[in-house]
């Protein structure tokens, strides 16, 4: 197996590098990466719909009212906005009353009445009519209760179920039987009578409530489905291609499908999706192959999951996409225009919308990412731990206190792994082979217990038990390097709290039986190892990005020497250093954290870089890791996502560097006689 590069670090200190930082930006080539498309539809959207069904016209309630936006091109453009329905969380609008005109239904959640407005030409809202009712809203849809007949309007709310019709004199209002405090509500005709029926997802009973229509616009109460969670969000459809309609519901375990039986009851439950948090649902033949799919949204990872339908009925997990923090409200629909079904996430914590693209294959153009099933991730390292040729990666859970393996399929997508347990608060781990298999192996800093964990890979993508080491107090920060002989495989370890670091010389057989500890300033918290006096021995630079000094360990070939210190301009940072416009020139990438970005300094030439390119990755980026994920020759960036559990996978775009002219050749420096 070829072993992988281990990706560049170095400090962003123009004193150190004697660089000159934020220089103009000569020759050289363009860095771009693939990243979400975001939409602007204004402040803090709440709820969103299309009218009547149409993906090319939208309407989105948010802080500064319902805007209208059209398909202009191959996205959405705002064609109108109305002050009215600030704050609204229910938004419907087709087709609705004697008229048959489009009208706009929206309500919010501490108001006991509903607005209807009739929708303009341009997308705008006409005065708005004001109806009472027994209790807030929560959620409402406009249906045609008999073949033909006209469409009216039902509203859940706190205290039941209403039907509202447009009468004469007005909107004329009756309540059904149903549950108080439903959650969602669905309209279908579950069992193919010509008769449109209803569902209420009841969270306080933990079930589906199904009211059985008689075609004149009155209901029965039928039998609940099997108990499956509480549950939140309800959407009816043929999921698994039989003819029948089924019902998917969102609840605190996850996704269930209630499946349709011949005789018109429904099958027990059965989980598609596992994750406390999901927030909606949409379907869609995304692959072409006529069966629908379906596209999920995950609050807590600010996720869109796609499950793709299987000939025998059952769903198959596909791609994740990073879109936008908290995503609460999902459409799907062919956005622009282009035949295939795309996806549209609503994030109301930061605002705007994320636009999936779709391509008719099953995948989406946006941000691949492997969400993980921990929490609180840390580190990640890239390489090839099963020995297929496609970079691998390994990713540190300080909350779970394990390493996650997400095994690369080589087109930037990856499948976790079941978590491997190594003690208490991994903070930081390195790969390296510390046994001269030719097979990567793992070292994981392990903040809690004061332990260097050892785990030695198998070269098919497992790991053997995790062996500790005691260190220092505090262990946050760990690197490979060869200190002991040009080809030894050591370890050096911040501690943090002990204000020192370890270093741990290794025998060739996966063993460190040799540790040496040298107190440091105060705080560590990074390693660099290099040639910093080109000697050709590695060395090791000991710092903190809170302190403007920094310790150096010079190697004599054999050992580290006594730390000594050198005062630098200003604090430092490591950054990840890599040449991702393939000019010849390195370019730095680190992390911002509070800024949701990352932010790139590209290389100009040894000593010059260009000015800073920014970009947004979505909540809380901690840590990254380079390698070429998709085999293209370029090298890719993966983000870990902190806060939101995920590893983002930023596939590198960045086209070829422009050839740069050859300078002429005076006459008299030419081979040859000259005339």
């Amino acid at each position: 197996m070829t072993r992988l590069s281990r990706m560049h670090q170095v400090v962003l200190t123009a004193l150190w590098l004697g660089v000159a930082l934020g220089a103009p930006r000569g020759a050289g080539g363009e860095i771009v990466f693939a990243t979400r498309r975001e939409i602007d539809v204004g402040t803090d959207p709440i709820a969103a719909t299309f009218v009547g069904g149409d993906p090319t016209r939208l309407l989105v309630a948010g802080g500064d009212g319902i805007g209208a936006f059209r398909r202009d091109g191959d996205g959405l453009a705002r064609s109108a906005r109305s002050p009215a329905g600030r704050g609204a969380q229910v938004l419907v609008a087709g087709p609705l009353g004697r008229d048959g005109a489009n009208r706009v239904v929206f309500a919010t959640r501490d108001a006991a009445q509903v607005h209807i407005a009739l929708l303009d030409g341009r997308g705008g809202l006409g005065p708005d009519e004001v109806v009472a009712l027994p209790a807030p809203a929560r959620a409402a849809r406009i249906a045609a209760l008999a073949p033909g007949g006209l469409s009216v309007l039902l509203v859940l709310h706190d205290d039941g179920l209403s039907l509202l019709e447009q009468g004469a004199a007005g909107w004329e209002r009756r309540e059904l039987a149903a549950p108080r405090f439903g959650s969602d509500l669905a309209v279908a005709d579950l069992d193919g009578d010509g008769r449109v029926d209803l569902i209420v997802a009841d969270a306080a009973a933990g079930e589906l409530r199904l009211l059985r229509g008689d075609g004149n616009g009155g209901f029965t109460s039928a039998a609940g489905l099997p108990r499956g969670h509480e549950p939140r969000r309800l959407l009816a459809g043929d999921a698994n291609s039989d003819g029948r309609v089924d019902l998917l519901s969102i609840g605190d375990d996850g996704l269930l499908l209630h499946a349709a039986e011949p005789d018109g009851r429904f099958a027990a439950p059965r989980r598609l999706l596992a994750s406390p948090h999901l927030s909606d649902v949409g379907f869609a033949d995304v692959n072409g192959d006529r069966r629908p799919d379906l596209l999920v949204a995950d609050r807590s990872h600010g996720t869109v999951t796609v499950l793709l339908a299987t000939a025998d009925g059952s769903f198959a997990t596909g791609d994740a996409y990073l879109v936008g923090p908290e995503p609460a409200t999902l459409l799907v629909g062919d956005i622009d225009g282009d035949g295939h079904a795309d996806g549209l996430a609503f994030s109301r914590l930061g605002g705007g919308a994320t636009l999936l693209r779709g391509r008719g294959d099953g995948h989406f153009d946006g941000v691949p990412c492997a969400p993980a099933a921990f929490g609180d991730l840390t580190a990640i390292v890239a390489d090839d731990f099963n020995d297929d040729g496609d970079v691998d990666l390994a990713v540190a859970s300080e909350e779970g206190g394990n390493i996650g393996i997400f095994l690369g399929s080589g087109d930037g997508r990856f499948r976790p792994q079941l978590p491997i347990a190594v003690g208490r608060q991994p903070r930081a781990l390195t790969v390296g082979d510390f046994n001269e298999d030719d097979r990567p192996d793992l070292a994981v800093a392990n903040f809690g217990s004061d332990a260097v964990v050892i785990l030695i890979g198998d070269g098919r993508g497992g790991f053997a038990a995790p062996r500790p080491i005691t260190v220092g107090t505090g262990p946050s920060a760990i690197s490979v390097g060869s200190f002991s002989s040009p080809t030894s495989v050591d370890l050096a370890i911040v501690n943090s709290l002990s204000n020192s670091v370890s270093v741990l010389y290794g025998d060739r057989r996966g063993q460190f039986s040799r540790v040496s500890t040298f107190p440091v300033a105060a705080r560590p918290s990074f390693l660099i190892v290099g040639d910093t006096n080109e000697d050709g021995n590695q060395d090791l630079v000991v710092g903190s990005e809170f302190s403007e000094s920094v310790a150096i360990l010079l190697g004599t070939g054999a050992q580290l020497a006594e730390p000594k210190t050198n005062q630098l301009s200003g604090a430092a940072k490591p950054s990840v250093a890599e040449d991702f416009d393939r000019d010849g020139a390195m370019d730095l990438v680190n992390p911002n954290e509070s800024g949701g970005a990352i932010e790139i300094l590209p290389g100009v030439d040894a000593d010059r870089f260009g000015e800073s390119i920014r970009v947004g990755v979505g909540r809380d980026p901690h840590a990254l890791a380079t390698a070429d994920f998709d085999h293209d020759g370029r090298i890719d960036i993966a983000v870990v996502h902190r806060g939101s559990q995920t590893i983002a996978i930023l596939l590198n775009r960045s086209p070829p560097p422009k050839p740069v002219p050859a300078k002429p050749v005076p006459a008299k420096q030419r081979g040859g006689h000259e005339a």
